[in-house]
């Protein structure tokens, strides 16, 4: 950050110098992370987040075929794509400062600590898409066992059950005992 002074230079002009360029770096950087955003869109349309710099959900929309998912599915697709942006916004953020700090500087390396993983493609199985489906989940899912019985009359041969008597009347007393 500090330049040599040529001999026979003003030391004080090189440093207003220098601090104008650092003045303009941190202004620039400002500018960058006030409109740092990230929006991401689900392949088919269906959900679309937009973060802004702090990470903060700033717009959250839903098309036409979010409606044809069941609610677990639809959380779970805005939940990735939250974390989808929540990704690029957090690198935005970081190029911004990289500017002032440098690419390869010790300050950038902490911050690059604290940056949201990148999504591991390896960790989905293959034929699966980055996205969330409905279909996903249908073929992730064991079967439904057999819902029981519902109030059948008894099989010949078996004792025939009493209804349970109507639990009575709060007495007034609050013990559950």
């Amino acid at each position: 950050m500090t330049q040599s002074v040529p001999s026979g230079g003003d030391p004080l002009a090189a440093f207003t110098v220098e601090l104008e360029e650092i003045r303009a770096k941190a202004a620039a950087a400002q500018e960058r992370l006030r409109s740092a955003t990230a929006s991401v869109q689900s392949p088919d349309g269906a959900v679309s987040v937009t973060l802004g710099p702090s990470g903060v959900l700033q717009d959250l929309r839903f098309g036409p075929r979010a409606y044809e998912r069941p609610p677990q599915a639809l959380a779970g697709l805005v939940m990735q794509l939250v974390g989808r942006a929540q990704q690029k916004v957090s690198a935005e953020v970081a190029d911004a400062f990289s500017g002032m700090v440098g690419e390869n500087s010790a300050a950038r390396e902490l911050l690059d600590e604290f940056l949201p993983e990148p999504p591991e493609d390896d960790a989905a199985p293959a034929g699966k898409s980055e996205v969330f489906m409905p279909e996903q989940e249908a073929e992730d899912r064991p079967p439904r066992p057999p819902s029981p019985p519902q109030n059948r009359p008894p099989q010949p041969g078996q004792p025939r059950r009493r209804p349970r008597p109507a639990p009575d009347e709060d007495d007034g007393e609050s013990n559950p005992w």
